[in-house]
């Protein structure tokens, strides 16, 4: 995605009618037809047809992938902001860090927690370092990696690089949560960089309590759209 395709969400939302037809979308699972759209959403005939023209072409939120069908271009955010009462599959990705004296790696405490909030993800990618996937090798965990070495993990760009298109593939069909934890402070700013240039959720995990803080939550996403 370039820079000119990059949605303009603050723009295209400053429409009411605009706005309900992302959330109709949204609430149909992220594609629909015409016809459902105009139920769904109340806009209708011309109008409609003009706003998911400018939805498309101008502000790059939506793509046609067939005639007479619409589709979010990426259901993180609007999914999350304007459905989050349905079933959308969601990704966790987050960090995992050298072991030291942990016996519970804390990616598997971050799923505990949001599972504890009704959040199940349907597939977890963890990026971390060689040497600390290593050390973690007897657990098997049953997760994507994506793999970094030591020196990388060190680096926020360098975690930007490696995290970033596939951050942006599963941003596509899913509603990923971010979770920047673990693994070392460059890694954790790069993960705080990233949620705030592609609007995702964000976690972290207080490790000495266990508590699970939103730094970036649904409500802080309407705000910063300004639509709430």
């Amino acid at each position: 995605m370039s820079f000119n395709e990059a949605p303009l969400y603050g723009e295209a939302l400053k429409s009411e009618k605009r706005r309900r037809i992302i959330r109709a979308l949204a609430e149909l699972g992220g594609e629909a037809s015409f016809s459902q759209i105009e139920r769904a959403s109340g806009v209708t005939g011309n109008t409609l047809v003009h706003n998911l023209n400018a939805l498309q072409l101008k502000f790059h939120v939506i793509e046609s992938p067939v005639k007479g069908t619409y589709r979010l271009r990426f259901k993180t955010p609007l999914s999350y902001i304007f459905a989050p009462q349905k079933a959308h599959p969601i990704v966790y990705l987050g960090l995992l860090g050298r072991r030291d004296r942990r016996d519970i790696p804390e990616t598997k405490v971050a799923l505990e927690l949001l599972k504890k909030e009704g959040i199940i993800p349907q597939l977890i990618y963890v990026t971390t370092s060689v040497e600390a996937l290593q050390e973690w090798k007897e657990l098997k965990l049953p997760y994507h990696w994506i793999t970094a070495y030591e020196s990388e993990i060190a680096d926020i760009d360098a975690v930007k690089n490696k995290v970033q298109q596939e951050l942006k593939i599963l941003m596509r069909d899913h509603v990923v949560i971010l979770d920047c934890t673990s693994a070392t402070k460059p890694a954790t700013i790069a993960y705080y960089e990233l949620a705030n240039q592609y609007l995702t959720p964000l976690i972290y995990i207080y490790e000495p309590t266990g508590v699970l803080k939103w730094l970036i939550s649904r409500q802080d996403l309407i705000r910063r759209l300004g639509i709430g």
